[in-house]
């Protein structure tokens, strides 16, 4: 019995065997064997080509920045004394008009010195007029009428015209002239413990408060102009010869929309070493305006002769394009004229060549393409 099931086991084992090889052989044989092409062509990168011919073109010229006061003034004391109270608090943000007054310090000590010199200068004259009736008649009449009218509280008026020298020499010899010309001094000294704005304007810095002891060179705040402003905008050396002082210029503020109209005040002769352009300073005034707001605009330059305009998209590294000569790309450099929120303009570009339309990215030199639109 068990000599039977050995048989049996075998039998089924050789036919499954049997037929298993079988199986392989009929499979390997309806299968193709995989050939390689080695011969078959690298695919080629396609990308478009078109040809951009130069003609004369409008120049606008884009630009922008930040506003900046066109007057700010660092103010300081001539004098010593008291800030006294005033109408207004100076304190900063506070707006002032022309003429209105920003600081008043106490100037009785001041006053009354004034008026000892003053004084002095009555008991000079006073002291010479016996002398000047004696000596000088035809002089005498002109210093009495100037005492008559001389008030210690009042500025003094101009000394009396001088006849002859022997008259000047003895004035100046009892030192009158010395000193009238003191409290004319003093008098116009006496001005500057008021201190007045010189422009309409807001305080941007205040450094003193009622109350504190001012003295001369201290630095009492800072007012700042409302009423105008300059925006210094940088500009290309290849820009500049397309601009000139005077041009109108359009400007904007993104965040608003609201628009100005603005003119160029200067520009620079030097060109600034730390990002190569040129300080373009444009003026403007108007409603809404404020000093550090960043504006954007355009100016019309001089038109464009004989330039092509290429989409900023396909200029590579500011100053490259792709060309395509051969079915090869080589990179090529511009000579750009100027440049737009769209657009690069550049001059001496042949009108033959076929440049890269399409996406630039992954392109290198020497590389091998497809060009599709010739």
């Amino acid at each position: 019995m068990n000599k039977r099931k050995l048989i049996i086991s075998a039998i089924l084992t050789f036919l499954i065997l049997l037929i298993g090889m079988l199986a392989y052989h009929k499979l390997g044989a309806e299968k193709e064997p995989v050939k390689k092409n080695f011969d078959r062509a690298t695919e080629l990168r396609e990308v478009e080509v078109a040809q951009f011919l130069n003609e004369n073109a409008d120049n606008n010229i884009v630009i922008d920045g930040r506003l900046n006061s066109y007057q700010s003034v660092n103010l300081s004391s001539k004098v010593t004394g008291q800030l006294s109270s005033s109408a207004k608090a100076f304190k900063k943000g506070a707006y002032y008009e022309k003429g209105e007054l920003l600081f008043d310090i106490d100037q009785r000590e001041a006053r009354y010195n004034l008026f000892a010199l003053r004084s002095n200068l009555l008991n000079q004259i006073t002291q010479i007029m016996p002398d000047l009736k004696l000596d000088y008649p035809q002089a005498f009449q002109n210093w009495k009428n100037y005492l008559d009218d001389f008030d210690v509280e009042s500025p003094v008026k101009e000394l009396p015209k001088i006849t002859s020298d022997q008259e000047k020499y003895y004035v100046a010899s009892k030192n009158i002239y010395n000193t009238y010309y003191t409290i004319k001094g003093n008098e116009a000294r006496l001005s500057d413990y008021k201190i007045y704005a010189p422009f309409s304007g807001v305080v941007t810095a205040a450094n003193v408060f009622e109350g504190s002891m001012i003295s001369p060179g201290l630095q009492l705040g800072t007012i700042t102009s409302t009423g105008y402003y300059e925006l210094e905008a940088p500009l290309s050396e290849t820009q500049l010869q397309y601009v000139k002082v005077g041009q109108s210029v359009e400007l904007v503020s993104e965040l608003t929309g609201k628009k100005w109209r603005g003119k160029v005040n200067r520009i620079s002769s030097t060109i600034d070493p730390a990002t190569q352009s040129i300080p373009l300073f444009i003026g403007v005034s108007g409603s809404g305006l404020k000093e550090g707001m960043y504006l954007k605009g355009s100016l019309s330059g001089s038109s464009l002769k004989q330039v092509a305009a290429l989409p900023k998209n396909i200029v590579v590294d500011q100053e490259y394009v792709y060309e395509v000569q051969d079915s090869m790309i080589n990179q090529t450099r511009l000579e750009i004229v100027s440049r737009d929120d769209e657009y690069v303009y550049v001059s001496g570009l042949d009108n033959n060549k076929w440049i890269v339309k399409s996406t630039t990215a992954g392109l290198y030199d020497g590389q091998k393409v497809s060009p599709k639109g010739i």
